[in-house]
């Protein structure tokens, strides 16, 4: 644990001083400093180092309500085209305040004798409220672990609506720091679920600050293997649903477009017709303002017309149409000299791994399988 902690302590460092994504990482870098107090914290009283110097005692129990509004505002800010920090953002460590001054008032400028007798005895004894406190962190910790989760999902929604290829656009990295939090967060759960049914006290927090020391070793490793995840900026992108705008927003947005069904039949006629004979698809960086531009439309338009006229987002349908023009290569015989890879990446795919997936999503059978079966 305490390896982790050192490594949550160096990480941070660096994340302060990168230029890039420069307050989403300083928001990462602030997570990493309270995550790595917080395991320090956790040696000082598993090993009684405590009892040795007992002013430090009770300095991260307000940490957990700090670590769901900094991860949430982290997914937030390096999901959307805003990167700045908005005031009303403060709003979200009220509670993280609240619990501070708590701390203040009724723990933290008291005399070491009464923190010592903290620990001997039931702190809920001895200090008003502190019981429901406790109750009110797994709480508050999932109900920002969801909304984290719903910006992700938004922001999944968004890059489909826009993109064609989404593999730079590095989604595995939010989706790997939504499964880290879940899991520490569903660790907390677990351990006052089982105290809350248990005739006798369980100490689960050796696991809880072993998972947060795994989330920080993780967060570590895509830093050193992963590094454009902390540097890239993320592309902006035209989305009828932005991460901030809920899914729902998406029929009320169309009905303010001003575009009739006879309009979107027209714009889908043209749409197909270029599809077909331009063959825009075989450009692996398509995107919803270049075939907008095509058309001559806006790309909210061109959205709808998608979403409305075919029931589908960009990303699916221009894929369908690169794995068709797979399908149509494999049949020709001269495609039998070519490798799988290269038919793919001359239809429009450009990873081994989306086209894998892709092809199987709309055919039911790998790309392998699918050229023993024609042949």
């Amino acid at each position: 644990m305490l390896l982790g902690a050192i490594q949550g302590t160096l990480l941070s460092i660096i994340l302060f001083t990168k230029k890039e994504n420069h307050t989403a990482n300083f928001i990462l870098a602030v997570a990493m400093l309270a995550l790595s107090a917080d395991v320090f914290n956790a040696a000082y009283i598993m090993f009684g180092y405590y009892r040795d110097f007992p002013h430090f005692m009770g300095i991260t129990y307000a940490f957990p309500f700090l670590y769901g509004p900094i991860f949430y505002l982290y997914a937030k800010l390096i999901s959307t085209d805003n990167k700045t920090f908005n005031a009303k953002y403060f709003l979200h460590f009220v509670p993280f305040l609240l619990v501070v001054i708590y701390g203040i008032v009724f723990v933290y400028l008291k005399s070491s004798e009464f923190k010592l007798m903290l620990v001997d005895s039931k702190a809920e004894n001895l200090l008003p409220g502190i019981k429901m406190i406790g109750y009110l962190k797994p709480v508050h910790g999932m109900i920002y672990v969801f909304l984290t989760i719903k910006v992700v999902s938004n922001y999944n929604i968004s890059i489909r609506n826009s993109y064609s290829n989404i593999e730079r656009i590095n989604l595995n990295w939010l989706r790997h720091l939504v499964i880290g939090l879940s899991s520490v967060w569903g660790v907390v759960v677990l351990s006052f679920i089982i105290n809350a049914f248990s005739a006798k006290e369980i100490q689960m927090d050796f696991l809880i600050y072993l998972a947060a020391s795994i989330l920080i070793y993780s967060i570590g490793y895509f830093s050193l293997h992963q590094p454009q995840v902390f540097s890239q900026p993320v592309p902006a992108y035209a989305a009828v649903i932005s991460p901030a705008q809920p899914e729902d927003a998406e029929e009320a947005s169309y009905q303010k477009s001003g575009l009739t069904e006879k309009e979107v039949r027209n714009h889908l006629d043209i749409l197909l017709h270029i599809m077909e004979t331009d063959k825009p698809y075989l450009n692996s960086e398509l995107n919803l303002r270049d075939l907008a531009e095509k058309l001559s439309i806006s790309t909210h338009n061109l959205s709808e017309v998608l979403n409305t006229g075919l029931n589908q987002n960009f990303y699916d349908f221009v894929n369908h149409y690169r794995v068709e023009e797979v399908k149509r290569r494999l049949a020709d015989k001269e495609s039998q000299k070519y490798n799988l890879l290269a038919v793919a990446f001359d239809s429009g795919f450009n990873s081994k791994s989306s086209f894998n997936t892709v092809f199987k999503k709309h055919t039911g059978t790998t790309p392998s399988l699918y050229r023993k079966q024609i042949v």
